[in-house]
């Protein structure tokens, strides 16, 4: 399926006793994703579901769009509503692992030819599933989450990259994008997470346990078109 587990990449992975000085670096040179979303301009229409299930699409697409402004690629707003077919064209949730397999394989259509908020066919642009295949992702990094401290290594290693952890919350039964951290000694783990939550509130801080994710992915790269 693409993915590679995060311990197979041993010069990637952060080593914590260094993280207060990587996330400081991070902010200071705007490596984060949260500074690339932003600036790229494809988050300016805000990031919302809008009351559909489509949390697991959402987090993913902002995933894939932090991957091409990592890559240096035009920065285009995807449209989560392609990923439909992956339920039958049904307002429902997801699997992440699932998505991103099936993300990989048709790709993430532009909101030029598949506008949000529906899941009516008769309403994308003709030629939308060729438009999709020029955003699929390609490669991804897994995760395994034996303890807190692990796996916000495996975050923070994926963040100082430029690209956004894709990832899932149990308690709160929901998936977004993880999209930066900070060093703050206030909170356990001495960090805070920051996500860029698609219900409409922009970026979030969480700290604590509730802030280090149960589920994480770290797209790697996307598909190269030529032009």
């Amino acid at each position: 399926m693409g993915l590679r587990p995060m311990e197979d990449y041993p010069d990637v992975l952060a080593d914590w006793a260094d993280a207060k000085e990587i996330i400081a670096f991070c902010h200071e040179k705007k490596i984060f994703p949260m500074y690339h979303l932003d600036s790229s301009g494809v988050m300016d229409a805000g990031w919302d579901q809008d009351g559909y299930g489509f949390c697991w699409a959402y987090g993913l697409t902002a995933a894939v769009m932090s991957c091409r402004a990592a890559e240096g690629k035009p920065a285009v707003r995807l449209s989560p509503f392609s990923l439909g077919w992956l339920v039958n064209w049904r307002n429902s949730g997801y699997y992440c692992d699932r998505a991103i397999a099936g993300a990989r394989q048709a790709g993430i259509a532009s909101v030029e030819y598949v506008p949000e908020y529906t899941l009516n066919r008769s309403r994308f642009k003709a030629g939308w599933q060729d438009d999709a295949l020029q955003y699929a992702p390609t490669e991804w990094w897994d995760t395994r989450k034996p303890d807190e401290i692990t796996m916000l290594r495996q975050l923070l290693s994926i963040l100082r990259t430029g690209r956004a952890g894709y990832e899932a919350f149990g308690w709160w039964h929901h998936a977004l994008a993880c999209v930066g951290m900070d060093w703050d000694e206030s909170q356990p783990n001495n960090v805070a997470t920051i996500h860029w939550n698609s219900h409409a509130d922009g970026l979030i801080r969480l700290g604590g346990s509730r802030g280090v994710p149960d589920e994480l992915y770290g797209v790697m790269a996307t598909r190269h078109v030529d032009t």
